[in-house]
């Protein structure tokens, strides 16, 4: 019996033991772990960005509330513009990039957020949501690599504790680093003037109306709204009819001047041409001639008549051009 208990309380203290150890190595990894993980501050919206590829309305001092208007897209291949509204399962959602830069990493104007809590606030009916784990999508658009991207609908948008990994290292908002995007979808034209897009449109009368440069035209649900004109894009260069043009015929104008081309060659040596053989005429000529006046003695008698004849190359023959004896010996040039 005595045996029995020993032996428990050995299997007891080395259980415990064991125990510790296991504890111990699960803190050595969760402190690993939370080393790992930097918090940034001092963040702001890349306001720039913003302004040069989407319809900014308003940003706040701080920049880090953004109010931005969205407006329907004039492509209709799957070509991603940011701030363009497409429909995805028949709703239509607005494409807004994420652009935050820090100040820890100064040197790049957006930095690769993946994930974000966030909070939809209703514009129109007020409700707020509850918080949701967002993951964001990292895509290529503009020429720029891994930009974060949203798909939105008419509300009000909170994102905060956002993340991203680089190599070993998470990279994670301090949750006082708060953002928040206003997103309004552009009105179409002749409607009331409140969403009225700002860059190719006018509010007249109350209504809205298309700027001079643009045309209407219709997008969605057969209704119209302004679109660019203008040579270079001057209005609108995210939504212009001439860049969609351009690109459809860009080939087109290059076999055109290709051909414009080759023509004015081939023109250039015709004329080359041309000029060689009329050279050519006229040195034959002049040869023809020196040989007539070769062939024949010039005497005082017969020097004025050939030099008429080279004078006036087109009398006919045959000439008398001198005679001797009174006429009964005559000098006849065939």
């Amino acid at each position: 019996m005595n045996v029995l208990i020993t032996i428990s309380f050995r299997l007891y203290f080395l259980f415990q033991k064991e125990m510790i150890y296991i504890l111990l190595f699960i803190t050595a990894i969760t402190i690993s772990q939370a080393s790992n993980i930097i918090y940034l501050e001092n963040c702001t919206y890349s306001i720039n960005l913003y302004k040069e590829y989407l319809n900014l309305l308003w940003s706040s001092n701080d920049s880090r509330t953004l109010y931005i208007q969205a407006v329907y897209s004039l492509s209709a291949n799957k070509s991603l513009i940011p701030g363009h509204i497409y429909t995805y399962s028949s709703r239509s959602v607005a494409l807004i990039p994420f652009f935050i830069q820090c100040l820890s990493f100064k040197n790049q104007s957006y930095l690769p957020f993946t994930q974000c809590s966030s909070t939809i606030i209703n514009i129109f009916s007020k409700k707020n949501y509850e918080s949701t784990r967002t993951n964001l999508n990292l895509k290529t658009i503009l020429s720029m690599n891994n930009v974060p991207l949203l798909y939105l609908g008419q509300y009000h948008l909170i994102l905060s504790n956002c993340s991203f990994q680089l190599n070993s290292t998470i990279y994670q908002l301090k949750s006082t680093e708060i953002f928040s995007f206003r997103i309004e979808y552009e009105s179409s034209i002749s409607t009331n003037c409140y969403s009225c897009n700002r860059r190719t449109s006018i509010c007249y009368k109350k209504i809205c109306q298309c700027r001079s440069g643009t045309i209407p035209l219709k997008l969605i649900q057969n209704k119209e709204f302004c679109i660019d004109i203008t040579r270079n894009c001057t209005l609108d260069s995210q939504r212009c009819l001439y860049s969609e043009s351009l690109d459809k015929n860009y080939s087109n104008e290059l076999i055109l001047l290709l051909i414009i081309l080759i023509s004015f060659v081939f023109i250039i040596f015709l004329s080359l041409l041309w000029y060689l053989y009329r050279d050519s005429n006229q040195n034959k000529n002049n040869n023809y001639l020196n040989q007539l006046t070769d062939k024949h003695e010039r005497t005082p008698s017969t020097i004025s008549t050939i030099d008429s004849i080279k004078l006036n190359i087109e009398n006919t023959y045959p000439k008398i051009i001198g005679e001797q004896n009174n006429g009964e010996i005559v000098f006849i040039l065939a």
